[in-house]
């Protein structure tokens, strides 16, 4: 059949608005209509996955001699209007007495022509037994569709359509980035054309940037939020999205209702599924951020399992796994392949909460998910300070939201009991994972409620010491002495050997760290003494810490370093990655006091590896502080006096962020000796200028220095015959977490790039554009790199980057 060249080719509409981004989304269409006959576009609604494809079908007019053409199947009632539909679009004659689908397969054989089918999830099973159909009987026919979930028919390839892309939390709010960035680009261009006296300035930026976060970078959502720029400004507009699907009403007068307001399309989706399907997702609705598999199994099950609540079989764990799967088809719910982990869009999200509180089951969900966190969170206590903890801390971060709402719901309702005990079970990924005033705001919220609703006398001196803990790490020292002091008295009262000890040690630290060693040193050795009495290595390994680090900063070395040798050998059978971390610091230290700074260097250096690869910031300091001392003492040169210059920079960035204020040591005799030092060799402005070099500098970057400070000496006219030996390795460090042994095992060398870049702290726009490739492929990129080197986030292949020294 030859086209007629006098015809339309082609009912595609006219672009009324400009299109924002989506370039790699096009040119991935664009190859695939060029290799396979049916591509499916799904996501969650308000993607934009109907404009998505009309922009690729009108790139393709030229290459379909018999045009492209577009089928709108929203209006439709029923299924049995597609054929019909698809007939009259096509323009072709009617069927008579034949079957209307074998009369159009017919027409269509030898056409070569592309038809989108768009929005087909509500005459699913209708949509794919026509394209199956045409397909098979049309073999020059190509068929672009766009539905919520994915046709289900062989030779299918289905392309998902995120959100568009938003900047990374830690990206600067600088003006030219941002807008690289395709969901800042289109509310600025909208918002613009809503407002045309807007501009994203460096005032305007922080709540542009939040409320593109806020609507999850979903295009119908920035859309209609760019229209109320006009009336209200960003910053009110930011401040009342919370109740977004009021908010975001106004839409275009002259598309689909479902499209016209945010709530609108989302209830369409809601709507479809069947009422099982409905339960789910709207007691999923409950969890905020990631979730796991085994989240969803214990909060979104019936409890009665021999109810027929719903009016069909129970929810039950053992069909959570299909439950979720469906909603993953049908883009209500994300799955990460990297995590394993689950999440909902917070716009669907915030629908699902007011399902939920429709169908009465706001508290039921709530309860059940306190109660998942709770016993979650108790059972993970056996692994910190052991072999498990750094898995068990990275599955509290990648569940941390959900760990927050739990508490705050416990808090609200006012369960004292329970509310310590999930933060009893938590505070200590607070204080290591550098949220200890997170932490400590949680610990207080619950102290408050102890006064109509006491916690417990069971609970009580643990809970006072870790509120001790987190206000010590918080730079709040007169609250940590008044809780240590209390922990120490119910202890007391209790007859708690072991809890008398531990509160010993920790004021001695507190003191320790106000430089006030006279003090710190009588609790000291009250609690070491208490600690041989218990007999608990643990607590025997922590107070003899405590009590030498006294020794050491008084100038009684006797012993210490046999001590250190001691405690080590404790954290290694105990598997205590964290402590064996302090411990190697605190023997670079002991070291340094007595001279030995060349011998000191590996214990410094395999501190702050460890500290880094195990994200505990927390504890930094103290291979900060043998380092500030190896570098100030060892000075030679002026590059030497800048960069015992830039730790003491790495060491104030370090101290403000924690503390918000300046340690007592600063103003010590040995202290003061020491920048003098500095000073001598590049004056005081070589002094500044290294400081706020050390004050802005990466992980990556201060891991570079530390390697650069502790690398073995290379004396000059050193003679064959001198006495003097070679500085010893460290002990060894314990063994990495899996990976290749070679930095390269695996990887491309563009891969290796990839990774060092990530390694210095870019996002993936920042990494596309320094490699001139797309952030699509720099994502495609660390998926592969996760696979290869066997972790499962930015933060673990950045670990991984720094122990082979790829930063």
């Amino acid at each position: 059949m030859i086209a007629d060249t006098s015809a339309p080719r082609s009912n595609l509409p006219a672009h009324v608005s400009s299109f924002i981004g989506r370039q790699d989304e096009l040119a991935e269409i664009a190859r695939l209509l060029g290799e396979r006959r049916l591509i499916t576009l799904t996501g969650p609604g308000g993607t934009g996955k109907t404009r998505l494809a009309l922009r690729a079908a009108a790139n393709e007019v030229d290459h379909f001699p018999d045009g492209v053409w577009l089928v709108e199947l929203a209006p439709l009632a029923g299924p049995e209007l597609v054929v019909e539909t698809i007939a009259k679009v096509l323009r072709t004659p009617k069927a008579g007495e034949q079957d209307p689908l074998e009369h159009l397969g017919a027409l269509l054989a030898l056409r070569r022509l592309l038809v989108v089918l768009d929005n087909c999830e509500h005459l699913l099973d209708e949509c794919a037994r026509v394209t199956a159909y045409l397909l098979m009987n049309c073999p020059s026919l190509v068929v672009l569709a766009t539905s919520r979930e994915p046709l289900g028919i062989g030779g299918e390839w289905v392309l998902r359509v995120p959100p568009l892309g938003l900047p990374e939390p830690t990206d600067p709010l600088d003006i030219e980035r941002l807008l690289e960035h395709d969901a800042i680009r289109l509310f600025v261009e909208r918002a613009r054309a809503a407002e045309p006296s807007f501009r994203l300035t460096s005032v305007t930026a922080p709540a542009v940037v939040e409320i593109c976060r806020t609507l999850d970078g979903i295009p119908l959502a920035l859309e209609l939020a760019a229209m109320r720029v006009r009336g209200m400004g960003v910053a009110h507009l930011g401040a009342r999205l919370d109740d977004r699907f009021r908010l975001l009403t106004s839409g275009d007068r002259a598309g689909e209702p479902r499209q016209r307001t945010l709530y609108a399309a989302v209830d369409w989706s809601y709507g479809l599924l069947p009422e099982r399907e409905r339960v789910v997702m709207r007691r999923l609705g409950v969890f905020i951020g990631n979730f796991s598999l085994k989240a969803a199994e214990a909060v979104c099950v019936d409890v009665d399992t021999d109810a027929d609540a719903h009016g069909q079989a129970p929810i039950t764990a053992e069909g959570m796994l299909d439950d979720l799967t469906r909603l993953v088809d049908k883009s209500l719910a994300q799955f990460d392949q990297d995590t394993a982990l689950y999440r909902l869009l917070e716009t669907i999200r915030r629908y699902c909460l007011e399902r939920q509180a429709e169908a009465g089951e706001t508290n039921y969900v709530n309860r059940q998910r306190f109660a998942y966190y709770l016993q979650l969170a108790e059972n993970g206590v056996a692994h910190i300070g052991g072999p498990g903890e750094e898995a068990w801390f990275a599955q509290i971060e990648q569940e941390h939201d959900n760990f927050r709402g739990a508490l705050a719901w416990a808090i609200q309702a006012g369960r004292t009991d329970e509310a310590a005990r999930l933060a009893l079970g938590v505070w200590k990924f607070w204080h290591t994972r550098i949220y200890q005033r997170e932490g400590l705001r949680w610990l207080q919220q619950i102290l408050a409620l102890d006064a109509t609703r006491p916690l417990p006398d069971s609970l009580r001196p643990s809970f006072f010491n870790a509120l001790g803990v987190l206000a010590h790490s918080s730079g709040r020292f007169e609250e940590s002495i008044a809780y240590h002091t209390e922990a120490q008295r119910l202890w007391t009262i209790a007859g708690d050997e072991a809890g008398m000890a531990q509160a010993c040690v920790d004021i001695a630290w507190l003191y320790f760290d106000r430089a006030r060693l006279d003090e710190a040193l009588p609790y000291a050795e009250e609690g070491l003494a208490r600690a041989e009495r218990v007999g608990d290595e643990r607590l025997l390994a922590g107070a003899l810490m405590a009590r030498d680090a006294v020794a050491v900063q008084s100038g009684r070395l006797e012993g210490v370093i046999p001590d250190l040798e001691r405690i080590l050998a404790i954290w290694r059978k105990l598997g205590d990655l964290d402590s064996q971390a302090s411990t190697l610091a605190f023997m670079g230290a002991t070291y340094q006091q007595s001279g030995e700074y060349e011998r000191s260097k590996p214990f410094i250096a395999e501190s702050l590896r460890l500290h880094v690869r195990l994200g505990a910031y927390g504890e930094l300091i103290s291979s900060f502080v043998g380092l500030h001392f190896l570098s100030a003492s060892m000075a030679e040169t002026r590059e030497q006096a800048l960069d015992a210059a830039r730790v003491i920079g790495v060491m104030k960035a370090w101290e403000q962020y924690m503390y918000a204020m300046s340690s007592p040591w600063w103003e010590s005799d040995a202290e003061k000796v020491l920048r003098s030092t500095i000073i001598e060799k590049i004056g005081r402005e070589g002094m500044e200028r290294g400081i706020a070099e050390g004050q802005r500098m990466t992980t990556a970057e201060i891991v570079a220095l530390c390697e650069r400070l502790t690398a073995p000496s290379q004396p000059t006219g050193a003679s064959t015959s001198s006495t003097s030996s070679a500085p010893p390795a460290p002990p060894a460090p314990p063994a990495p977490r899996e990976t290749p042994e070679a930095p390269q095992a695996g990887l491309t060398r563009r891969e290796v790039e990839v990774l060092r870049l990530v390694a210095k702290g870019l996002t993936n726009a920042q990494v596309a554009q320094a490699l001139v490739i797309t952030p699509r492929t720099v994502n495609a990129h660390l998926t592969a790199i996760y696979a290869k080197i066997g972790v499962t986030s930015r933060s673990g292949a950045i670990r991984y980057a720094l122990e082979h020294q790829l930063d």
